[in-house]
């Protein structure tokens, strides 16, 4: 078992990293699990998922406004008029009604209108907050390839830096070298362990960061992605499509507005007893009043336009949204771009840097070179396959974010 093989094992153990009760895992990856149920589990767990709620209530709320029967609540109205405290002749006189405002025309629909709107941002919302997750993933999943790829290179620095202490020991052993050379390798050595420590430390952070922010304890084998090959963000991208939908909402809202400060008209149905002292009779009568506003335009103009200001603001970020979204998309193509030609020079660079560590280290078996100079062509073949094996997990990193900058969901 390799090193890499051992510290996960018994990462596995320390934190709890397994299959089942009793059963240990052989490392921290699954083959059943995939990056969209990772991506599921961390947007359930998402502050902003216990918001889905509102727009539920919203649209029960504005659904029984706009499904109501009057467009304001009906009132009763009770009235009572005698003159005990004046003439005391017996006059007296009730009364009672029921005001029933009516509707507009075209408020009611409005009103429906805007259900409908509320509604739709629910699944907009959504894929929103799942592009989110999407993110948090692809973060955690590539910060954790790149500390696996480093702490590989530290063990291999680490048991190249073993050989050769060894080696040189041998040859102090032998009489070929001063035993000052047995102490810079051993020097070495420790420096090497060093820096595997700290890789490994760094994956273990890592890992510990996975588990708090998906409460899962594996992680899926396939991880790479495919970008898409598109210059400018489509229109179906969920940050988009959340915008789209507050300004449908906002179009419907200015809808209502025009009705905003008006004056509904109102039926009114009452009865009326009534008599004049107490030698007549009770006089009953039934009455029906109608009344209706004779201007009601001039007050719904301040609402009808604080509605059309907050509907071009929203227009005003979408473009700038859109203009955003692209601007990243650019970005992440032109570096997945850059990374790859780095690559390039990285595996032609690291080719020659080989050669010319196995030349010095022929060079030192013979006697030619000292032991410094190995070190120092050493270190430049470490540093140039490190840098090599991280590039090819940083190509891999950025094919998932130009996906996540095209709102490709998980």
């Amino acid at each position: 078992m390799s090193y890499l093989k051992y510290l996960i094992a018994s990462f596995l153990v320390t934190h709890s990293f397994v299959v089942s009760a009793g059963e240990l895992t052989p490392d921290y990856y699954s083959d059943t699990l995939s990056l969209s149920t990772v991506t599921e589990q961390v947007y359930q767990r998402l502050p902003g998922k216990q918001a889905e709620n509102k727009f539920g209530q919203l649209q029960q709320a504005n659904d029984a406004l706009g499904n109501a029967l009057f467009a304001e609540p009906a009132t009763a109205n009770l009235d009572h008029f005698n003159d005990a405290i004046g003439s005391g002749e017996g006059l007296q006189e009730w009364e009672g009604s029921v005001d029933m405002p009516l509707w507009l025309p075209g408020q009611q629909q409005a009103q429906q209108a805007l259900s409908t709107k509320i509604l739709a941002q629910l699944p907009a919302y959504q894929n929103q907050l799942r592009l989110r997750a999407s993110g948090e993933v692809r973060e955690l999943v590539w910060q954790l390839k790149l500390a696996e790829a480093e702490l590989e290179q530290a063990e291999q620095a680490w048991e190249i830096a073993k050989k050769l202490e060894q080696d040189v020991a041998s040859r102090v052993k032998a009489g070929d070298l001063a035993a000052n050379e047995a102490l810079l390798a051993s020097s070495n050595t420790m420096e090497a362990h060093s820096k595997m420590i700290a890789a490994e430390s760094r994956l273990s952070q890592q890992l510990k960061i996975y588990q708090l922010m998906t409460g899962l304890q594996l992680l899926p084998v396939t991880v790479t992605e495919v970008p898409q090959q598109r210059t400018d963000v489509p229109a179906q991208h969920p940050a988009l499509q959340m915008q789209d939908q507050i300004i449908a909402r906002l179009q419907a809202e200015m809808g209502i507005a025009r009705f905003e400060g008006s004056v509904n008209p109102s039926i009114s149905v009452g009865v009326r007893r009534e008599r004049g002292d107490d030698s007549e009779s009770f006089n009953n009568s039934l009455g029906i009043g109608f009344s209706m506003p004779l201007d009601n335009q001039r007050y719904s103009k301040v609402a009808v336009a604080e509605s059309s200001a907050a509907l071009a603001d929203a227009q005003v970020i979408r473009q700038e949204l859109e203009r955003q979204l692209d601007k990243d998309l650019l970005a992440t193509q032109e570096t997945l771009s850059a990374t790859r030609k780095q690559l390039e020079l990285a595996t032609k660079q690291n080719q020659t840097t080989n050669e010319y560590y196995q030349m010095q280290k022929r060079a030192f078996d013979l006697g030619e070179i000292n032991l410094i100079d190995l070190l120092r062509s050493q270190v430049l073949a470490n540093e140039s396959r490190s840098r090599k094996r991280e590039l090819e997990v940083q190509i891999e990193q950025q094919k998932a974010l130009v996906n996540q900058a095209l709102g490709i969901i998980l």
